[in-house]
């Protein structure tokens, strides 16, 4: 399950209890993490040879649907570039505002971590992730 950082919750709540109309930048990034963050943010992102986090909805990469029960799943597949060098283990991964620094929106723990070596393409299939709030 997906938890939300403390900017998420507080940007939530000033759009629904503060009367303040709430914006988003656009469309996240996902971002592969070697370590994980926490409410306040953190973890440690992968670093390395074309490496770059990927924006949900940009051509080729998928996007949500969203669901009536609380939940949201990609309907097509998220891919990163091959990697020039070894990112090494990814354990999670993060929503962020932005295309690099930013604000961590969501972040989870991957099913099984990945150990990205030189060569190998990260991709998340379709139907492959699933936020939940709850």
């Amino acid at each position: 399950m997906a938890q939300a950082s403390n900017f998420l919750e507080n940007k939530f709540l000033t759009g629904l209890l503060g009367g303040s109309n709430v914006t988003f930048s656009g469309k996240p990034y996902i971002a592969l993490m070697k370590s994980a963050p926490s409410d306040t943010g953190g973890g440690t992102e992968v670093t390395g040879t074309n490496y770059s986090r990927v924006r949900i909805g940009d051509t080729g990469q998928g996007n949500f649907t969203v669901g009536s029960t609380g939940t949201a799943t990609n309907a097509s597949a998220f891919t990163f570039a091959d990697a020039g060098s070894n990112w090494g283990t990814v354990t999670h991964i993060a929503l962020y505002d932005s295309a690099s620094g930013g604000n961590l929106l969501l972040y989870a723990t991957l099913n099984a971590s990945a150990n990205i070596q030189s060569g190998d393409i990260f991709k998340i299939p379709a139907s492959g992730f699933t936020i939940t709030m709850d």
